[in-house]
């Protein structure tokens, strides 16, 4: 590893561990304010941030993590005994009919499912799944990973969100991964971390290997890069905190 790219990684380990150590602030999920207020009250109404997870697959982020409050509007009520009401027919019912989703059935199984899994297995309280038992992270992404149609992307980034915007202590973060999307996986390659040939999971291991105290520290900063200065076709290298440093393969 040449000095320059360690000089890279540190500006990112060092931005990264920034953001966590920032106080908690409101986060803007679903650019709806009144369902931000909800999704952000993880401690009054921890079901909408799960469910929001759940739902955040194949679609714009923003509109999955809308699709509780619009549930919540239906029912008649944002507490977790209101969505109890539906039985799985009404909830496909309601997803194909206000097409909350571009899979509306599919993922109207994975909603009632989770519903029907904080009851039974949380007690009806979702934040039971960060809280109970003191859990390290892992044992949080392996919760998340068992709800229907959560995978590894899904289960590192809430649990990421947890620890760095929500500041949920968890005992040991190693396990938290870098959650690869399109906008990581580009700034990756175009830093020279990994090949252009390289997988989601060759990414997943080189995020380990260079901070293997926790891997998700690359995640927000290098989300940003991507979405903000790094797109596809147009990079607005000069903006890039990262440009004296960057080797710009394109």
């Amino acid at each position: 590893m040449s000095d320059n790219q360690r000089e890279i990684i540190e500006s990112l380990i060092n931005y990264g561990l920034e953001l966590h150590k920032r106080p908690r602030e409101k986060i803007t999920f679903s650019m709806n304010p009144e369902s931000d207020n909800y999704l952000n009250d993880i401690e009054t109404y921890p079901h909408f941030f799960v469910l929001g997870c759940v739902m955040d697959r194949q679609v714009k982020a923003w509109r999955a993590w809308l699709i509780p409050y619009k549930i919540s509007q239906l029912v008649g009520g944002v507490e977790f005994s209101d969505f109890l009401i539906l039985d799985l027919p009404e909830t496909i019912a309601i997803f194909n009919k206000y097409k909350l989703h571009r899979m509306p059935t599919k993922m109207a199984k994975c909603f009632y499912d989770a519903v029907q899994k904080i009851h039974n297995e949380y007690s009806n309280n979702a934040g039971s799944i960060w809280k109970k038992g003191n859990p390290s992270s892992q044992e949080v992404i392996d919760r998340f990973a068992q709800f229907n149609g959560v995978g590894q992307k899904i289960s590192t980034m809430a649990t990421n969100i947890l620890v760095r915007e929500f500041k949920v202590p968890l005992r040991n973060i190693s396990a938290i991964d870098i959650s690869v999307d399109i906008q990581i996986e580009r700034v990756f390659k175009r830093l020279g971390f990994v090949p252009k040939s390289a997988s989601k999971n060759d990414i997943i291991q080189t995020a380990r290997n260079l901070y293997p105290q926790y891997p998700g520290v690359f995640d927000s900063v290098c989300w940003e890069i991507g979405e903000v200065w790094c797109k596809p076709e147009y990079q607005q290298c000069e903006k890039c905190f990262m440009n004296a440093d960057c080797p710009k393969i394109l």
